[in-house]
């Protein structure tokens, strides 16, 4: 009966200090933390200036080779930026090929064989990065549009208050978090720096290209020339939006169970070969010099990324 309890213990224990941990990072967080809606709200705050967020869009275009990059992969470009990472292609280009060589050189010195080496070095230190952007502007994307209904709606009830559309835009950078406050921000910074409504709306298209937000740039751009009640447009709109959310949401609770298939098929030979290395080090070890070890290696990882691949394709697909 010991071992239980000492089990359930050792579980409890686990989760208090989870949550002191938790509780001590919401406390700091709250007391020490940016209390500003966005960022840049933040950047407005801490320099004085209004246009200061700017700068965000200038770091954005790097230098030539940045700029060189960005007119041939625009899409490396407009990833980075729903990422909100602070870095241009160009230094992205660095990042990825530092990396790859350095495992490289790592899998060198664990005897490797050249091939292997240097295909594993390229993989992983490529792979590795663009993960990791890939996943956080994903997840940037996803909140974008989820607060994007209620961006419009606050224009359109703007719009019905009198306002005029650029002051009903900014309605929207200075009550809205991130990363729609934000956005909606640099419009208005365009804006009041002399670019034209329609062409800082378009630029705004540029960094976020998702289909809801070409369509709100096109009402804009075409109750302009032909006139209309713009507030009405834009409540439809929203509603339009909205249905296409929920369909987004049926379409993941009916593939969830594809997905978690996905996740734990991918995921169960790393586990397995982990806990092998870690209870038997020795097991792959002494089998290491063979001539075969390594081609059997790469084999059913390439394997392994293709099922996966397989299925991903099958639960995710464009509605």
């Amino acid at each position: 009966m010991r071992d239980p309890i000492a089990w359930l213990f050792y579980l409890a224990a686990f989760i208090a200090a989870v949550l002191t941990v938790e509780g001590v990072w919401l406390l700091l967080r709250s007391t020490f933390g940016d209390r500003h809606l966005n960022r840049r709200l933040s950047m407005i705050r801490k320099t004085g200036d209004a246009g200061a967020a700017l700068s965000l869009i200038a770091d954005r275009e790097g230098g030539p080779l940045s700029q060189r990059l960005d007119a041939r992969f625009p899409a490396v470009r407009d990833t980075l930026w729903a990422a909100r990472l602070k870095i241009s292609s160009g230094r992205m280009l660095g990042v990825t090929l530092g990396l790859a060589v350095f495992l490289m050189l790592l899998f060198g010195l664990l005897d490797a064989p050249v091939p292997v080496a240097l295909a594993g070095g390229a993989l992983v230190g490529v792979g590795m990065p663009v993960l990791f952007v890939q996943f956080r502007a994903g997840a940037r994307r996803k909140k974008f549009l989820e607060q994007f209904p209620n961006a419009i709606d606050l224009i359109a009830r703007s719009l019905q208050a009198g306002h005029p559309a650029p002051v009903a835009i900014g309605v929207v950078a200075q009550q809205m978090s991130d990363p729609i406050g934000t956005e909606f921000g640099l419009v208005v910074d365009e804006m009041t720096y002399g670019v034209d409504r329609d062409q800082a709306l378009r630029n705004l298209a540029e960094r976020f290209p998702a289909p809801e937000l070409m369509m709100f740039v096109a009402s804009v751009q075409v109750t302009r020339e032909t006139g209309g009640n713009l507030a009405e447009v834009f409540l439809k709109l929203s509603e339009v939006i909205r249905t296409k959310a929920q369909l987004r949401k049926k379409v993941m609770a009916i593939s969830a169970e594809g997905r978690m298939s996905c996740l734990v098929v991918s995921a169960l030979p790393v586990v397995v070969g982990g806990a092998i290395l870690a209870l038997r080090p020795g097991y792959y070890a002494d089998v290491a010099s063979d001539p075969l070890f390594w081609p059997m290696m790469i084999c059913p990882p390439m394997l392994l990324l293709l099922g996966v691949w397989t299925i991903w394709r099958m639960v995710n697909f464009k509605y």
